[in-house]
């Protein structure tokens, strides 16, 4: 497995997929076309032959295609059977409540990853 970098810009978030199976993805999302940024990205998680992916999820601000992107990335690594072992660390500004209650939204949804949630002040 190689790993996968991609630069944020003011528009996406920075994603790094390290071959220890680190995936970070920190920043903004609100790309102009939101299937051109992340479909790649999804058709790769979806290869891997891993056993165990930890996430790291620092979004300051998404869009309403990138939230249904980002379930869809999540939803990809939850089906792929190779992985065993699966860890999301969900970050979340102190009284961010609309994005506490997204990661809730996808902690319900997937069947076998398993949510930490990281409060914090200027975590970003």
């Amino acid at each position: 497995m190689n790993s996968l970098v991609i630069q944020k810009t003011d528009s996406t978030p920075e994603i790094s997929f390290l071959k220890k199976g680190e995936l970070k993805i920190t920043g903004r999302s609100l790309p102009e076309d939101v299937h051109k940024f992340y479909d790649p990205i999804i058709d790769w998680v979806k290869k891997l032959d891993i056993e165990k992916v930890k996430v790291d999820l620092k979004l300051e601000y998404l869009n309403t295609s990138s939230t249904k992107k980002i379930l869809h990335l999540l939803t990809s690594l939850d089906d792929n059977g190779n992985i065993k072992e699966l860890d999301v660390n969900w970050y979340y500004e102190f009284d961010d409540l609309e994005m506490e209650d997204l990661g809730e939204i996808y902690k319900d949804e997937l069947k076998r990853i398993k949510f930490h949630f990281v409060e914090g002040v200027d975590i970003f």
